[in-house]
């Protein structure tokens, strides 16, 4: 396949193979103006270990209470849950019980807990940012309802700090890279300092320090540099996974992301589930690896769509207890508690 753009043109070629094999990196500097920049790695190929990536389904808890289940984060004790059609913040313990909602938006729910999909914000990140905040994105794929990012403060209550980022998103569409493709922000993960966004439908990792982006939002710097990164990830049936969820391990470094398969033309509407994949990629200093390690999702022949991970424990420098959320776009959420190996 050969993309290419502007008067310096950039072509790339590749084609999935499942051997390891690694592109040569192609860079690129645009200014759009005198205070953007990004910088564009296509990356094809995954690490080859001699010791393969599993992941071993424990249990599988249904969340009755809890729609369209697309974000989860671990709290100091339970977890955090969102919905991307519900309203609300879920908080649960350990058992994964509902003990309270916060409200996130002023748009009633119809009787089933659900948003309609013309007004929901599409919620469909959320990532703790060191021990006393957590951060949550609209996925920006239909402007301006899903414009929007959230900061939440820790600190005894849940302090909650709103904002509409509609001029940031219309940034991001604007860069060459995201032509002939769509903003759809579906994941966040948080390493020393850095902002990891990463974008489904063509699959991106945009990379920006997390507190230029706050002095962004308050006015306070210009627009933040960007580093973004394009992945080709696995197929099932001629389908490419796209990202869904992320999160970074705390004693190395390295983000877990998930992606899901599902056949349809655009970010806006559904379409048949297909599976699931999760997947590594390492971290080097402030920089992520162009390669990465995954393994398919057992999922017994279902139609569950995994939205988002969590980790529950860190076991060893080679195993992780992980949560995934789930999604069957009917309304229904489960939890997979899973173990992972690579």
């Amino acid at each position: 396949m050969r993309r290419g753009w502007g008067e310096n043109q950039l072509f790339i070629s590749h084609e999935w193979n499942k051997s390891c094999v690694q592109n040569d990196k192609s860079r690129i500097h645009n200014m759009l103006n005198p205070f953007i920049s990004f910088l564009l790695i296509v990356t094809i190929a995954q690490t080859c270990n001699t010791d393969p990536m599993q992941i071993t389904i424990l249990d599988k808890i249904k969340l009755d209470d809890i729609p369209s289940g697309s974000g989860i984060a671990k709290a100091e004790r339970g977890y955090y849950v969102i919905g991307d059609d519900s309203p609300f913040l879920f908080s649960l313990n350990e058992e994964f019980q509902v003990t309270s909602k916060t409200p996130l938006v002023q748009i009633p729910p119809s009787s089933d807990g659900r948003i309609p999909k013309s007004e929901k914000p599409d919620f469909e990140t959320l990532e703790r940012i060191g021990e006393n905040e957590m951060v949550m994105f609209g996925s920006g794929s239909k402007s301006p309802q899903r414009d929007v990012f959230i900061r939440f403060l820790l600190t005894g209550s849940i302090h909650i700090e709103k904002y509409e980022i509609t001029s940031f998103y219309k940034t991001l569409k604007s860069l060459p890279v995201f032509s002939n493709s769509e903003l759809n922000i579906e994941a966040t993960a948080f390493h020393n300092g850095q902002l990891f966004l990463f974008n489904r439908k063509k699959n991106l990792v945009i990379q920006l320090v997390y507190t230029d982006f706050l002095n962004f939002l308050h006015g306070k710097s210009d627009f933040p540099h960007l580093d973004i990164r394009e992945y080709s990830l696995p197929r099932i049936n001629g389908v490419e996974a796209g990202f869904s969820g992320a999160t970074t391990l705390k004693h190395q470094s390295k983000i877990i992301f998930t992606a899901s398969v599902e056949d349809t033309e655009n970010a806006y509407h559904d379409g048949q589930i297909l599976g699931s994949f999760i997947g590594m990629i390492d971290i080097d200093g402030k920089n992520i690896s162009e390669l990465f390690d995954f393994c398919q999702i057992p999922d017994d022949g279902g139609t569950l769509k995994v939205e988002s991970v969590c980790i529950e424990k860190e076991i060893s420098n080679k195993k992780t207890t992980v949560i995934l959320i789930t999604d069957d776009d009917k309304g229904n959420s489960v939890l997979l508690n899973s173990v992972l190996t690579w």
